[in-house]
């Protein structure tokens, strides 16, 4: 708590009511329970946000003042390769948690999506992770709904194949259940599927993962730059090759997250 910069507001989650759902539920509390101001932005940072993306308190305010005020969300997202090498964060954690993109799919056939994650692209545009995002209160409504949807399913009524997929403990931290990771995911989910204005801080700029992956910074790059071209252009050539590359990076298997 002495370490909170002064133009910041302590988020008091010492209690930790519910560990389970680990952000979502401090940030939960505070949106439903604070009066927002619809042109402000709002933004929850855990304590490592610094260590995860290199920005001090007065950097970051200076990112955020320079942002054009008809921005609705501002992204600051760590582990560049973690985004760049895969075709979106679905897939990212397939690789570490087999099932979990299934268990994504079915759970946003449940909110009436058309989405095939199988097909869905996302590139630094719209990846977010750690929750390292600054948005007004129009898309922290549409991000809290469509967790809300998460919540309930979990919390509430009988036993079912994807609430007990839901609730499985994966090999992360104290073993966190697969909800966790899917409530992440969420923010990229609307910034790849909705007409948000988004002002990107460099991912490139933030930490990047302790995988293996992490010290490919110029062939992510590269993979991101093909995946924003296969957006633009569509270009089969582009498609390819970023399968092709994928493909070589990827050919050893990635060890399970630990820690």
């Amino acid at each position: 708590m002495s370490q909170i910069p002064p133009a910041f507001r302590a988020l008091d989650n010492r209690a930790n009511p519910r560990p389970d759902w680990q952000e979502y539920w401090p940030i939960r509390e505070f949106l439903l329970h604070e009066a927002l101001d619809e042109q402000a932005y709002y933004g929850f940072l855990s304590p490592r946000f610094t260590e995860k993306t290199g920005l001090d308190s007065a950097a970051l305010m200076k990112f955020l003042r320079e942002t054009p005020d008809d921005i609705d969300v501002v992204t600051i997202s760590p582990q560049a390769d973690m985004g760049a090498f895969f075709l979106n964060v679905f897939e990212q954690n397939e690789t570490f948690d087999p099932g979990f993109a299934r268990v994504a799919q079915e759970f946003i056939n449940t909110l009436g999506m058309d989405i095939e994650l199988d097909n869905l692209l996302m590139d630094s545009r719209h990846i977010v992770f750690s929750n390292y995002l600054f948005a007004k209160p129009k898309f922290w409504r549409e991000w809290l709904k469509v967790n809300e949807s998460l919540f309930t399913l979990c919390e509430t009524g009988p036993s079912t194949w994807l609430k007990d997929a839901l609730l499985a403990p994966t090999t992360y931290r104290d073993n966190l259940q697969r909800k966790v990771f899917l409530s992440e995911r969420i923010a990229s989910l609307l910034l790849a599927t909705q007409p948000w204005k988004v002002r990107c801080y460099s991912t490139f700029q933030c930490s990047w993962s302790s995988s293996r992956l992490g010290d490919l910074k110029e062939e992510a790059i590269l993979s991101d730059a093909l995946k924003i071209a296969m957006s633009a252009a569509g270009q089969p050539e582009y498609r390819a090759a970023f399968a092709r590359l994928r493909r070589r990076l990827l050919e050893q298997p990635l060890p399970a997250l630990t820690a």
